[in-house]
């Protein structure tokens, strides 16, 4: 009886019998078994080889069974550990009401204001509503009432601590109406309007404190070329530069030199933009810079550790049916896009999904059932084994002071906003005993 524990597996026991089929040849019949039942090979060698050296080739073929099927039972269990492992790491909690197309705002007292949004299957209802998730009860209560109904609107945490909240459909019309909250007085106030009214704005903060607001919708499926800047100083806005073309579903990003990166979007329904530009604040107006790979709207942006920008899925016109799973990088030193990763999902409707995570990975949370993390010092995509109820769209996601990440609210491709909220503890850890046993393998085969 041979057994192969000398290589660190016990599981598995073999026994040889050998035959002489020529002069010069010896066929060998090896018999595994095993927990996994019987399985036989036959080996033909050299009748003059020796003893040792036919132990040795026995060896190797046991253990590269024993690989084989020691990877497939690994396997199976990763997948089941991954599952176990993901509902320990991935907690669901509920919110008062269903909320899609709505804002989440990290407050500087580490709470988090959930504001507005949808509820009832084809949005037909719009909150007025807001709550607050406190991450130490990890529970959600009310923030009372803000001054308007909103979906699809704009929301931003000014430096003194305040949100703005801006813009949206009000279940009626498209409104340009502005309100403030103090999470100190846990109110909301309204303050000065905007020029115009949108429906879907992006409010990215500059430097210096002010707010710049880009692009919308007028009207549901048009877009809007106007932008305007918020000063929390005076708490009026200005109308600023007008963009080359008219976006809705775009996205802008603030570069780290202060710049604003502005891609995509759609000017009308089923114009698709490829273009991208680049808001200057100490001028105000805006300048074209190199296009994007593919035409995108309703895809996501984030500025990586390193200045350059990642361009996360969207759609073409074809919304549900054009999904992409592509990426692409913006590098702002030669101001041009390459091709990036590919993610195991197509998503759109995720503007709010990416999280940039203190391990400086990214996690995509939202626009498919499972999320997926872009390591930074990888090339592709990795799937973290946690996963939401549904391909929820339009969700709002963000990291907490304790590193977990909360999602909130979001719809299904029925058009159904949902309740709850994930709170996503960050993915780490590798399993490493398949590189052991191929360490183990490699020295087998030089003894």
């Amino acid at each position: 009886m041979l057994t192969i524990s000398e290589i660190g597996l016990n599981q598995l026991h073999s026994s040889t019998h050998k035959l002489i089929v020529s002069g010069d040849w010896t066929l060998t019949l090896i018999e595994l078994n095993g927990i996994l039942g019987k399985i036989f090979y036959t080996v033909i060698t050299p009748k003059e080889q020796s003893m040792k050296q036919l132990i040795k080739s026995i060896q190797l073929i046991i253990f590269a069974t024993s690989l084989v099927l020691f990877v497939a039972v690994t396997r199976h269990g990763n997948v089941v550990a991954a599952e176990s492992s993901s509902q320990e790491n991935i907690q669901t909690l509920q919110m008062s009401v269903e909320r899609a197309a709505h804002q989440a705002t990290l407050l500087k007292n580490g709470k988090v204001l959930v504001s507005g949004g949808c509820a009832r299957r084809g949005c037909k209802i719009i909150h007025r509503s807001a709550e607050l998730f406190d991450s130490y009860k990890k529970n959600f209560s009310s923030a009372g009432s803000m001054v308007e109904s909103r979906v699809s609107h704009a929301s931003t945490l000014l430096k003194d601590g305040r949100v703005l909240i801006l813009g949206g459909w009000t279940g009626q019309n498209a409104t340009k109406s502005a309100e403030i909250y103090d999470s100190n007085s846990n109110s909301f106030v309204a303050t000065d309007s905007m020029a115009v009214a949108r429906i879907g704005p992006v409010a990215t903060p500059l430097q210096d404190g002010r707010v710049l607001v880009t692009g919308g919708e007028p009207g549901p499926g048009l877009g809007l070329n106007t932008s305007e800047v918020f000063d929390p100083k005076t708490m009026n806005f200005s109308l600023s530069g007008q963009m080359s073309a008219n976006r809705g579903a775009h996205v802008a990003v603030a570069l780290a030199d202060g710049r604003v990166l502005i891609t995509g979007g759609h000017q009308a329904r089923g114009e698709i933009l490829q273009s991208a530009e680049i808001y200057d604040p100490n001028t105000g107006e805006f300048s074209p810079t190199g296009d994007m790979t593919i035409p995108r709207h309703k895809h996501a942006g984030l500025l990586l550790p390193d200045g350059r920008v990642l361009i996360v899925g969207g759609s073409d016109a074809r919304d549900f049916g054009g999904r992409y799973a592509s990426t692409e990088f913006y590098d702002p030193d030669t101001g041009k896009f390459s091709p990036g990763p590919q993610m195991h999902w197509p998503r759109f409707k995720i503007r709010h999904s990416l999280v940039l995570l203190q391990s400086g990975a990214v996690l995509v949370a939202g626009g498919a059932v499972r999320n997926e993390l872009l390591q930074p010092d990888s090339l592709s995509f990795a799937e973290t084994g946690k996963q939401l109820s549904g391909p929820q769209m339009f969700t709002s996601a963000l990291q907490l002071p304790s590193g977990k990440v909360l999602v909130t609210g979001g719809y299904d491709e029925r058009l159904q906003p949902s309740e709850f909220a994930w709170l996503i503890a960050e993915f780490s850890g590798t399993d490493k005993t398949s590189e052991r046993l191929i360490h183990a393998s490699h020295n087998i085969a030089n003894q």
